[in-house]
């Protein structure tokens, strides 16, 4: 990996800032970094403290999570979750949440970033409004709820990803009455099986082997969740 500091670029390049009077450098004075990469290289790992904010100049990155084992469709515990292209972010997901990185990255071929140091992107959030923190929080727990639900409906049976959006719906919308946790969103059985991206069919068989095993009941649109831990278990604990 080879690197040199550069002054330019500088904050309005990172587009979300906008023309906000914040008290950092002008553009022309804003040091990033570009940073040289050879194909399968590694930029960062799970568990790393962010260094700041890349911008993909040339070439592809590829964004991976890993699972705690191999399943389903997969050979590996990896999990490629995006592949970041020229003009595009990354890295961001850490620097809003303020903890370390939940995944890798690592050149897909011979690349080149631009890293826009940590401090200059904190400065930029410890300044930014109220509506604005919430957005961007907003934002990255949506992309994390979405990149879940892409996992889980790529390497999931059918019965899991149903059991899975039980359990999920549940915590959400379910209220505790003495039967179990009702959950009466009113949603059709073609919504619902959008939701576990399945078809009507399947959604409908299987629903019906809950009931039976005594996990779930069933009452017209409401579902009655009897055993959330055994859906749970169902689900594949993913």
């Amino acid at each position: 990996m080879e690197s040199q500091t550069i002054l330019n670029g500088g904050v309005n390049s990172l587009g979300f800032m906008g023309q906000q009077n914040l008290n950092i450098p002008t553009t022309s004075n804003v040091p990033y970094e570009v940073i040289h990469l050879k194909e399968e290289e590694m930029i960062f790992k799970e568990g790393d403290t962010p260094k700041g904010l890349y911008y993909v100049q040339s070439g592809c990155i590829k964004v991976v999570v890993n699972r705690s084992h191999a399943r389903g469709r997969t050979t590996t515990n990896e999990y490629v979750t995006k592949l970041v292209s020229p003009g595009e972010y990354f890295g961001y997901k850490a620097l809003v949440k303020g903890g370390v990185t939940q995944c890798h990255a690592k050149a897909v071929k011979s690349t080149v970033l631009w890293l826009y140091p940590r401090e200059l992107i904190q400065v930029a959030m410890a300044q930014a409004s109220p509506m604005v923190k919430l957005l961007l929080n907003q934002s990255v727990n949506d992309l994390e709820s979405f990149e879940q639900t892409s996992q889980l409906h790529y390497l999931a049976s059918v019965q899991e990803r149903i059991a899975y959006q039980l359990v999920i719906l549940a915590d959400r919308f379910g209220a505790q009455t003495p039967n179990g946790i009702s959950l009466n969103l009113k949603l059709t059985r073609n919504e619902f099986a959008q939701l576990a991206s399945t078809i009507n069919e399947s959604l409908s068989r299987h629903l019906t082997e809950f009931k039976n095993e005594g996990l779930i009941d069933l009452n017209g649109k409401e579902i009655i969740i009897k055993n959330r831990d055994g859906l749970m278990r169902r689900s594949g604990n993913f």
